[in-house]
């Protein structure tokens, strides 16, 4: 297994779907994983891209739907009690800054909880991007 990332600060770039927006904001279901997702969230390292390439590669190399940029860090995961672990891809788009937050651990409730925690610390930070 792959080691999780360990600087708190580094921030973990999301896109987020338009139909997980209310009001201009990421309502929490965009910081759960989806039943797809098998209990990892899909993010981009801030530490190997920035949140502007993120958004590009989202929506014209993977042709996939982002209604904007938002973040969580390390830090802010960690202290849900979950890693952040690199997960580079190759395939079908290359995706060297592709990395997931871990829920498999948790119970629905949990992941429900933890997922709503995360998506009020971006919606704090603020649209990155565009």
């Amino acid at each position: 297994m792959t080691a999780p990332l360990e600087d708190s600060e580094e921030l973990l770039y999301r896109q987020v779907h338009p139909s997980f927006l209310q009001d201009e904001r990421p309502s929490s279901q965009a910081f759960k994983p989806t039943p797809k997702d098998e209990r990892q969230l899909s993010v981009a390292r801030g530490a190997l891209t920035d949140p502007v390439q993120a958004h590009d590669l989202h929506v014209r190399n993977k042709g996939l739907k982002s209604a904007g940029t938002w973040a969580v860090t390390v830090g802010e995961a960690l202290s849900e009690g979950l890693a952040s672990i690199p997960d580079p891809l190759t395939e079908p788009v290359a995706d060297p800054a592709h990395a997931l937050i871990d829920f498999t651990a948790c119970s629905n409730s949990q992941m429900n909880a933890k997922g709503s925690r995360l998506a009020a610390k971006a919606r704090e930070r603020g649209r990155l991007h565009p």
